[in-house]
């Protein structure tokens, strides 16, 4: 296998990329997986700063450097990067690409190019509140507690993607597309990401009914289930969203800033500003980054407020 058959997928969870990957590999030439997190299992090589562990991960890092250091003639590099591809073999064989859609990958994206500069990319974008929306819907929350799981795919993902795309809008190898125009010109959208690839478009392509390729236990439950896709989730369409995430959504709006904001028309129909529960959510925090402020006494005065407000 070679890198130029390696096609990846990144976006933040909850923003088509399960479906883009159903209409991807609803053809003979591509292969793929529910979701493999391949690259994250090794991140430790990869970006070393993702990585926590009991053992102290820095002092892990900067012996294997130093081992590495002795052996100059030894190309690490060139060994890891045969690795992984490696890995994704057993995926390879009968097919001309494969694809590993892992929406987390945007924490590493520039490293995916850097380490496989022949491999595609595509890049989904997706209005962020819409993602949060589909975050609180989807998975039933309740708390933002329960939301603060995703805290880095909302606070982080959206900026991240945006820079990616605009620091490699001459790399050929990196595909940008609107979960929006996806869905709205899914067609179109579809033959031009295909010729894109190099793979034969046929309109049979978007009934993606028989494909099967991309189940498994991680991805979007709806496309998952085995009930009716539209009927699953024309239920959670209607669910509704209680005052605080609305709340939230507004506070959210606000801190995403106005370049993301002039990307989506200003977040349409959502008010922008300032809001108590999208300062709790901050306020929850990472707790490894987070460790210092919880010492202070105005930051326990501020968790005792907000926990008496939102509890």
């Amino acid at each position: 296998m070679k890198e130029k058959q390696l096609i990846f997928i990144i976006s933040q969870p909850r923003s088509g990329s399960t479906y883009l990957q159903n209409l991807l590999s609803n053809n003979a030439e591509v292969n793929t997986c529910s979701e493999s997190w391949m690259l994250l299992n090794f991140a430790n090589q990869i970006k070393p700063a993702l990585v926590q562990s009991k053992f102290d991960n820095t002092l892990a890092v900067g012996a294997f450097k130093e081992y590495l250091g002795k052996y100059p003639n030894f190309n690490f590099r060139e060994a890891f990067h045969d690795f992984l591809l490696k890995l994704y073999s057993p995926m390879f064989e009968g097919y001309q690409f494969v694809v590993d859609k892992t929406p987390r990958y945007w924490e590493i994206a520039s490293e995916i190019t850097t380490l496989f500069p022949g491999s595609k990319v595509i890049v989904l974008h997706r209005n962020p509140i819409d993602v949060a929306k589909s975050m609180i819907k989807t998975w039933g929350f309740t708390s933002f507690k329960e939301l603060n799981m995703f805290r880095r795919d909302l606070l982080q993902g959206p900026e991240k993607l945006r820079s990616f795309s605009i620091a490699n809008k001459d790399n050929k190898n990196v595909y940008n597309l609107s979960y929006e125009d996806l869905i709205n010109d899914t067609p179109n959208e579809v033959q031009k990401l295909y010729n894109w690839v190099g793979i034969p478009y046929d309109a049979s392509v978007l009934d993606t009914r028989k494909n099967d390729k991309y189940k498994g236990g991680y991805g979007d439950p709806f496309q998952n289930a085995d009930v009716n896709y539209k009927t699953v989730k024309a239920r959670t369409d209607q669910k509704g969203i209680n005052k605080d995430f609305k709340d939230f959504l507004n506070g959210y709006a606000n801190y995403l800033g106005t370049d993301i904001q002039k990307e989506y028309n200003g977040f349409q129909n959502i008010a922008i500003k300032n809001t108590t529960a999208f300062n709790y959510f901050m306020h929850l925090g990472d707790v490894a980054a987070e460790s210092k402020k919880r010492r202070s006494i105005i930051w326990l005065l501020k968790k005792h407020l907000y926990e008496l407000r939102f509890k």
